[in-house]
């Protein structure tokens, strides 16, 4: 949406002796005027392609701030402001503002996207289209947007705080103040995917830049969360939310060991439940938990605070937890404990150092420990209220041209309630363990573990794991006289080594599906005019391309899939391919269960490790175990397998997907430019490896209408840790296909040109079939179409009347055996754009392979 204000301001140009600051910091801003007639451009975006659907904005805001009217620019639909999981109408989020603080001069000064007081905006964009949010995606390779891509869904905002007219930014109204700006920039970048692990989560990192000649000394910057949690159609939703903070929980990948989780969480305080049954309605009931995590803040060396409050109409309501001070405990305006007010407020609340204790403990006396006592209504604040929090961090000073980075992620996690762990202790049935795993996933894909991603050796904090571990020796060092070390030695049945955290240098990159292969398609007509589709494609990317989070090859099979509207919801899978594996599981006795911990075995490495002769398929469960004894450990150990996917591999059956060539061996190089010169028996004639050439057969179509045929490949997944295998959304490598004869056959065998229908009548229902079912929402007569079939690729279509008059063209051009080549439609409009009457017409095709005339009839 567009602010019909004017405003006159100039943001200065860092110029001469300050070059050295735009190195830094090159910025749009830097160099744009705002023009009296130009303002600034606010818009939003929706992140939508995961679980999470949540509405960014380019004014400092996550989320829509309650306004429920606001539509999805890419929809026209009303936007989420926090959806989780989307589509069943329960808000997470009202608003997640950004605040910068810092001492300018004498004065004490707050640039904050939204807080208290109401209606303050102090972050704009630039006009448009310069202020317009950004889009790339990594869905499409081909696409434009691919191109500097993070994630699936990107979305870049940048704004700044540079506007001090009154009538934009509003104004503090309890004190008088107007906006002061700091002048800085903010470099908004968010970041979505749709894969299962993260799809519970959007990272947002925000590069705050100073972009004044002077320098902002004790820089502080907030993120204040408001959540408001509950149905859309609640009015007092956010009355009774609660806050708190998760330090640590027992890990659920390596039993032993604890994982840091070091997120914030608020969630409704009892999910509504049914007040007559106490049931909860699924997923229309508000028990999800919302968390925030910190994964970059711009220094390690600076202070973090948390701090939670309830707002209120007075100073007895408004309150929050505080510590005592030496010099006493400073009240905000109005006597408050709780609302930071002004810029003063603010600005203390963000520098206290304080860590506040959670939501649910505030009845709790903790004078003793340097905190005020509990208010009045302590318990009522206990369980739950309008809670609102600030996450802070400092102090920094900024010099021109200085940048400070923050990134945080957005994390949700369900079942925080169940039905089945209701009880009258609200802490002990909240379940924490969904969170827990989407915030781990988070901070992997922000920071990949095992990966050097500077170079400088280091690749993260890792734990040795060691199967049956049994002491090998003992060594005795005496280094002096009085010290004696021993070192033990241990030996493992199996072992490896596993990294939980990054190197601390971003990546931003998460586990993806195997590239999937591009396809040809080659239609025909068989012997009984049944329409069919060839697919053949080659899969060395696919196979040999090394996954982009853990670095190996995870290839496991492919799919084939068709549909009729191309929509991404409306593709049937026909049929698989993948390798013959199985999962193996064994017994953990600190988790007490049976697990998965290695990636799926082949069975030719079963067959090394248990004998040619083994077969997993009777040792199915852990009724039915199979018992090996192990030489090298000297003990039993049991386990029981699982077909990995469908195990659906055998590729000589030419009516599944099959090899083109059966009998090729593996390459003797992947090189495919050693392999043309040294090794070309292996080598198709279009210069392809033939060991990965493909081919799928689709029969039985109807050949009227169009098809979207798509071939994707899919991974192992990690079984050990819950990911199941990823595979890319079929629609995005769609092919549009007719199974027609294909223009090379209309050349080859000098195909005449076909209508239909012929005769066209208005009153069969052929939208039903082949006109207009892919434009739901087009009035009929402009989803009215003729098709022209067993065309050339290149070629011209005139429609005449019967009196000779020319009614339309219809120019054909694709190239030599591209899909679609040999068909074309003309929408039975006139070209003065009016509709024909009934009647008899005539038409030419005119080609290079000669000219072709034939004659339709239309029904009305």
């Amino acid at each position: 949406m567009k602010i019909n204000r004017t405003i006159s301001i100039a943001v200065l140009l860092l110029a001469g002796t300050w070059c050295w600051g735009r190195s830094l910091y090159e910025s749009d801003t830097q160099s744009r005027f705002y023009n009296i007639d130009d303002p600034p451009y606010t818009t939003i975006a929706v992140h939508n392609i995961g679980k999470m659907a949540m509405a960014v904005t380019n004014v400092g805001i996550l989320g829509l701030s309650g306004d429920g009217m606001i539509k999805d620019p890419l929809t026209g639909l009303p936007a989420p402001s926090m959806a989780y999981p989307k589509g069943f109408a329960v808000d997470y989020l009202h608003e997640a503002a950004l605040w910068v603080g810092a001492i300018v001069g004498r004065d004490t000064l707050v640039s904050a996207a939204s807080g208290t007081p109401y209606g303050v905006r102090e972050f704009w964009p630039l006009p448009y289209p310069e202020g317009d949010i950004k889009y790339w995606s990594t869905i499409d390779r081909y696409a434009s947007e691919y191109d500097s891509a993070v994630s699936q869904q990107d979305f870049v905002a940048i704004y700044s705080d540079t506007i001090d007219d009154v009538a934009i930014t509003g104004y503090d109204y309890f004190t008088g103040r107007t906006h002061r700006p700091l002048k800085v920039e903010v470099i908004q970048k968010s970041y979505a995917w749709g894969y299962d692990y993260a799809e519970d989560f959007i990272i947002v990192d925000y590069q705050i830049g100073n972009i004044e000649l002077r320098e902002l000394r004790n820089v502080y910057i907030g993120l204040m969360m408001d959540n408001d949690i509950g149905r859309d159609n609640s009015t007092f939703r956010g009355y009774d939310d609660i806050c708190g903070f998760k330090k640590t929980m027992r890990s659920q990948y390596i039993s032993g060991l604890i994982d840091t989780l070091d997120v914030v969480w608020t969630a409704d305080n009892d999910g509504d439940p049914d007040p007559y049954s106490g049931a909860y309605a699924g997923l229309f009931s508000p028990t999800s938990v919302i968390g925030v995590k910190v994964l970059r803040a711009p220094s390690d060396e600076i202070d973090f605070s948390f701090n939670w409050w309830i707002p209120g109409w007075d100073s007895e309501s408004d309150w929050g937890p505080r510590r005592n001070q030496p010099g006493g405990v400073r009240e905000f305006y109005g006597g408050r404990l709780g609302s930071p007010i002004t810029d003063g407020d603010k600005y203390y609340m963000m520098a206290s150092k304080e860590f506040d204790y959670n939501q649910e403990e505030t009845y709790y006396d903790r004078s003793t420990e340097g905190w005020l006592p509990p208010p009045d209504n302590a318990m009522q604040i206990t369980f739950g209220g309008d809670v609102h929090y600030l996450l802070s961090f400092g102090p920094f000073n900024m010099k021109a041209g200085d940048i400070l980075p923050l990134t945080v992620a957005i994390i949700g996690g369900q079942n925080f309630y169940t039905d089945g762990l209701m009880g009258n202790e609200p802490p002990r049935w909240r379940d924490f363990r969904d969170l827990q795993l989407n915030t781990l996933w988070a901070y992997w894909v922000y920071d990949n573990p095992g990966v050097d991603t500077d170079g400088d050796g280091f690749k993260g904090k890792y734990h040795i794991f060691c199967m049956n571990p049994k002491i090998s020796r003992i060594d005795t060092i005496i280094s002096s006289p009085a010290d004696t070390i021993f070192d033990t030695v241990f030996s493992c049945v199996w072992g490896d080594t596993l990294y939980y955290a990054g190197d601390g240098v971003p990546d931003m990159r998460g586990a993806a599906p195997p590239v999937s292969p591009q396809i040809e398609t080659y239609p025909r007509l068989d012997e009984f005019n049944h329409g069919e589709i060839t697919i053949r494609w080659n899969g060395y990317k696919s196979e040999t391309s090394p996954d982009q989070f853990s670095q190996k090859i995870d290839f496991e099979g492919y799919r084939v899939y068709i549909s009729r509207s191309g929509q991404p919801n409306d593709f049937t899978l026909v049929t698989s391919y993948d390798k013959e594996n199985y999962d193996r599981y064994e017994y953990d006795l600190d988790l007490r269960s049976w697990v998965v911990k290695n990636p799926p075995y082949e069975l030719r490495l079963l067959h090394n490790m248990y004998g040619d002769d083994f077969d997993p398929a009777p040792y199915y469960d852990a009724e039915n175990l199979f018992a090996f004894y192990n030489s090298r450990s000297g003990a039993w150990e049991f386990y029981f397998f699982t077909r990995h996917d469908w195990n659906q591999s055998d590729y000589t059956d030419t009516t599944k997907i099959h090899r083109v060539y059966p009998e090729a061996p593996y390459p003797s190089t992947l090189n495919l430019d050693t392999a043309r010169m040294f090794y070309p028996d292996e080598v198709t004639r279009e210069g392809r490896l033939k060991y990965f050439e493909y081919r799928y057969v689709l029969r039985n179509l109807i050949s009227s209408i169009p098809y979207y045929v798509s071939v994707s490949a899919f991974d192992q997944g990690i079984p050990g840790a819950g990911l199941p295998p990823l595979e890319a959304n079929p629609a995005e490598t769609a092919v549009r296909e007719f199974a027609q004869n294909s223009s090379h056959k209309v050349k080859d065998e000098g195909l005449n040109v076909i209508v239909y229908p012929n005769p066209y009548r208005i009153d069969q229902n052929y939208r039903r079939f082949y006109e207009g079912w892919e434009q739901p929402d087009m009035i009929p007569e402009r989803t009215q179409a003729l098709h022209f079939t067993n065309l050339p690729n290149r070629c011209t279509i005139r429609i005449f009347s019967i009196d000779g008059d020319l009614i339309d063209e219809v120019e054909h051009n694709f190239g030599e055996g591209e899909p679609g080549s040999m068909h074309d439609t003309w929408d039975m409009v006139s070209r003065n754009d009016m509709a024909i009457t009934s009647g008899i017409y005539y038409y030419t095709v005119e080609s290079d392979e000669g000219n072709q005339i034939g004659k339709f009839v239309v029904i009305y």
